[in-house]
């Protein structure tokens, strides 16, 4: 039987940080007797606004599996009038000192579109992450697309599995071996609570809810609001981003209309002694799957 964690083609596995696509990584360096062939790199997308225990945690892979992990930036600029383009993007390969810890990769991009990224129009993750990771394997590596995308899908994740496994976006075709090697959220917290080290952030049941992006849109409204009530300090880029595109594009400047702004989250995190009458809504993953 052919194991779901190796590949004949150029392969990328991609990592955010956290848990589970960490547990991929491992499981795939499992079947390779710890020593990846060739048509394999392990790749990380920064944007600034990941916690720094992510960070330390990818160095920590690092060095414990002893596999090089690339890490990416990708910055946006508009260009002047007259150019073909309305930005231009570059892409940085970086390093744990190096990376961007103030959400410098993500701020670029939001000031060169004018508007904030929504669940509507969700263009941080494509934009960010997977044409980030998709330069480099095209310019740096000159891989031929498309090539194979490892990405961290659980079994549990059946809907999102279904609609994402074998299809092609960007030049990547989505692959996810967890899922067919129906791997759970429960799998995923016997793993690191068995570790020799793991992230340094609250694992619930396989879930990390501090993971990507801090106080990513995307998060379930009360989740974002405990977040905050814990690190307040937190929701100020978020604040200060809103803030600075209010003035030009009005309601385009809110990474969420069907919720209050950042500013009015923390407040509201900040002064309420309780949460309860809030309804959460369901958080909208990520592409990693973290």
């Amino acid at each position: 039987m052919n194991s779901p964690y190796k590949s004949e083609e150029n392969t990328l596995i991609s990592l955010s940080g956290g848990r589970t696509s960490a547990l991929m990584l491992y499981r795939v360096l499992q079947a390779y007797d710890f020593k990846l062939p060739d048509n394999f790199k392990i790749c990380f997308a920064n944007t600034g606004k990941e916690m720094p225990q992510t960070l330390d945690f990818l160095k920590r892979i690092g060095k414990e599996w002893g596999v090089d992990v690339v890490w990416l930036e990708r910055y946006a600029e508009v260009t002047p009038k007259g150019h073909k383009n309305k930005y231009i993007y570059k892409t940085r390969v970086v390093d744990y000192d190096s990376a961007a810890r103030n959400g410098e990769p993500f701020r670029s991009l939001v000031l060169a579109r004018s508007y904030a990224p929504n669940p509507v129009a969700r263009f941080c993750t494509v934009d960010l992450k997977i044409r980030a990771m998709q330069e480099y394997l095209r310019d740096v590596c000159e891989w031929e697309m498309p090539y194979v995308g490892f990405i961290g899908i659980r079994a549990d994740e059946q809907r999102r599995a279904i609609k994402m496994h074998g299809t092609e976006k960007s030049g990547q075709e989505s692959y996810l071996p967890l899922y067919l090697d129906g791997v759970t959220k429960e799998d995923v917290y016997s793993f690191w609570q068995n570790s020799s080290f793991d992230l340094d952030l609250p694992n619930n049941n396989g879930t990390t809810d501090w993971g990507n992006c801090d106080l990513c849109f995307l998060k379930g409204f009360g989740k974002k609001l405990a977040i905050v009530r814990e690190r307040p300090d937190l929701a100020d880029w978020w604040i200060e981003m809103e803030a600075e595109l209010s003035e030009k594009v009005g309601k385009g400047a809110y990474f969420r209309a069907d919720q209050p702004s950042y500013a009015d989250m923390k407040i509201i995190a900040t002064s309420q002694p309780s949460f309860d009458f809030f309804d959460d809504d369901e958080t909208i993953p990520c592409f990693c799957g973290d």
